[in-house]
């Protein structure tokens, strides 16, 4: 065998070497952005139930409310437009139902704020507490899902990992948006709970 053989050989086996070795960090990097999206789609599913329980709860406070105050329509239709969580339901579905559910969450501790005996009753005050409650387990559970999703986003903005990304269609996706706990903290401060 001659050195041109030898060298020839030796070209081969680089190029097998390399080919290999961007194959493995294409599969590996692949895995991983797998890994992720199963992770996104388990931390949504931690928020859709969330938000599924809160709404249930503003459907009892519906019960309570109408007890004290007949009058008090704001309330009310807050309730009517109260949207439902979609079961799978993308982002965009999650942050119009937070929404929704937000705004009458608010209604509730102003309604308590309104009526002094129905921020006494022990039903009402067991329902501020579950609203508080599940809005900060909301809160947590729309960090995981952040989370998440800044780590997949990292990926579709982050050279060579974009191509990747690219060849899959995986593409940036957005947040879920965060309530303005703060002003509920307050109102609920407020509220002399």
């Amino acid at each position: 065998m001659g050195s041109g053989a030898t060298v020839l050989i030796v070209i081969l086996v680089i190029v097998v070497v390399i080919a290999l070795s961007i194959i493995g960090w294409y599969v590996s990097t692949s895995n991983n952005i797998n890994r992720v999206k199963l992770k996104i789609e388990e931390s949504l599913s931690g928020v859709e139930i969330m938000l599924r329980q809160r709404y249930d709860v503003l459907m009892q406070g519906k019960k309570v409310a109408e007890q004290y105050a007949q009058h008090e329509q704001r309330v009310f239709e807050g309730l009517r437009h109260l949207t439902q969580v979609p079961t799978n339901a993308t982002v965009s579905q999650l942050n119009e139902a937070a929404k929704s559910q937000e705004e009458v969450v608010k209604g509730f501790f102003a309604l308590g704020e309104a009526y002094p005996e129905l921020k006494s009753a022990e039903i009402f005050n067991n329902l501020i507490n579950k609203l508080s409650e599940q809005s900060q387990q909301y809160s947590a559970s729309r960090r995981a899902v952040n989370g998440n999703i800044t780590k997949l986003n990292n990926y579709v903005v982050t050279f060579p990992t974009s191509i990747v990304c690219n060849s899959k269609g995986v593409t940036k996706m957005d947040y879920i948006h965060e309530e303005n706990l703060n002003e509920l903290k307050n109102i609920d401060m407020n509220m002399n709970f």
